[in-house]
């Protein structure tokens, strides 16, 4: 299916990704990836570019071991794990704060909050995307913000129980394959925000709705 404008019926909740979602940050995290395996050649360093552009959505933990397991064939302790880590926060924190937002994300949050809780479903980690929507200024939008490690599939489980939310009766905004599939898995509604019908997820599920951005979606007070 194309880009379309999308009428919003009645909902029990909205469920957010972030990079991509509410900000134009992908690529932020691109070049972070980019920067931390170039020492390691530009042969790996175009496979984690490729890998990270294809599976948007999958934490940097599990990232940073699979580039290291198949990429470089070399084991990853905790303590190597960790300083990826920290090096990788400190690369793309203050640049995703900078990033533009969606185009017509803020208004729309604007606009619907109050009417249907909001929530945050990210991979990023926890502290880090609570840091990240306070310094955007966004936090007052949001009834739960919620972060890795927990699977966003496990952290829709969570929100799903704790507001005693219907999944068929939610709707998650989302740009790659792991947030269709944690919203698949508790009957919850989904629409993605794409920036073209190239976008990754379209090869792997062409039959999503999707919208370029929020500016498509068709507010209804229904």
């Amino acid at each position: 299916m194309g880009p379309e404008e999308v009428t919003l019926p009645a909902w029990q909740a909205f469920f957010f990704d972030f990079d991509g979602v509410l900000a134009d940050s992908v690529e932020v995290k691109t070049r972070a990836f980019a920067l931390l395996f170039e020492p390691y050649g530009p042969e790996v360093m175009a496979k984690v570019v490729d890998h990270h552009r294809r599976h948007g959505g999958m934490t940097r933990f599990d990232k940073f071991r699979h580039y290291f397991r198949e990429f470089l064939g070399k084991p990853l302790d905790e303590a190597g794990l960790a300083d990826l880590c920290r090096r990788f926060s400190q690369l793309v924190v203050d640049e995703v704060v900078a990033s533009p937002a969606i185009p017509g994300s803020v208004a729309f949050l604007e606009r619907w909050h109050q009417k249907v809780p909001c929530f945050v479903v990210s991979a990023t980690p926890e502290d880090e995307i609570h840091a990240i929507v306070r310094r955007r200024g966004l936090t007052t939008f949001f009834k739960g913000v919620a972060g890795a490690p927990p699977s966003k599939k496990e952290i829709i489980q969570r929100f799903l129980t704790q507001y005693k939310l219907t999944g068929a009766k939610c709707l998650f905004f989302g740009d790659a394959e792991s947030d269709y599939r944690a919203a698949q898995a508790w009957g919850v509604n989904f629409l993605a925000i794409l920036p073209n019908e190239s976008a990754p997820l379209l090869r792997v599920a062409p039959e999503i709705s999707w919208v370029r951005d929020f500016n498509q979606i068709k507010l209804s007070e229904k």
